[in-house]
């Protein structure tokens, strides 16, 4: 059990680990109301992004790419679903969000990066399960639907940020 505990952590390459602190960073920040940019609302989705088809490419085909659109589209409606009643305040001169705090954030970052260590961990003690396509379609809707998670929570945010009066930020 103790020589498994150590191999998860020995196993995964050395960028993981900044990129964890990154994310943990972001998700504790957002305990609290904070202003954000629009910019940056698009960089948990990018990094998520990059997580769903990191195993994809050369491993294309029509069912894993329908796997691949249909968990994006189902952690879009889901996070719709979670985060439609969140209440943002819009700075449109500044391009500048208001959010509350939330723990939801957190949250999907550790389920999401707890699924994808989980399967780098299965796939480096047996590398031919990418061969077995059952598990290669589970592994590519795990990281997808956290992608499409925090795609649909920007784009609910966005569309949110374009129907809301402004409200200067910067003096807040």
């Amino acid at each position: 059990m103790l020589n498994t505990f150590i191999q998860i952590f020995k196993g995964p390459p050395l960028w993981v680990w900044p990129l964890l602190t990154y994310l943990l960073f972001v998700g504790f920040k957002a305990f609290k109301p904070r202003v954000v940019s629009l910019k940056k609302m698009f960089i948990l989705p990018l990094v998520f992004f990059i997580f769903s088809i990191q195993r994809l490419v050369g491993n294309i085909n029509f069912f894993t790419s329908l796997v691949w659109i249909t968990s994006t589209i189902i952690g879009v409606f889901l996070s719709v679903i979670i985060f439609s009643k969140t209440q943002i305040i819009a700075d449109k001169k500044n391009n500048l969000l208001k959010l509350p705090g939330t723990y939801s954030t957190l949250f999907l970052i550790l389920i999401s990066f707890s699924l994808k260590f989980y399967f780098g961990f299965l796939i480096g003690k047996d590398p031919n399960l990418l061969n077995d396509s059952s598990f290669f379609n589970r592994y590519i809707m795990a990281a997808t639907l956290s992608f499409g998670m925090f795609l649909g929570r920007t784009f609910l945010y966005y569309y949110k940020f374009k129907k809301a009066e402004s409200t200067n930020l910067i003096s807040i």
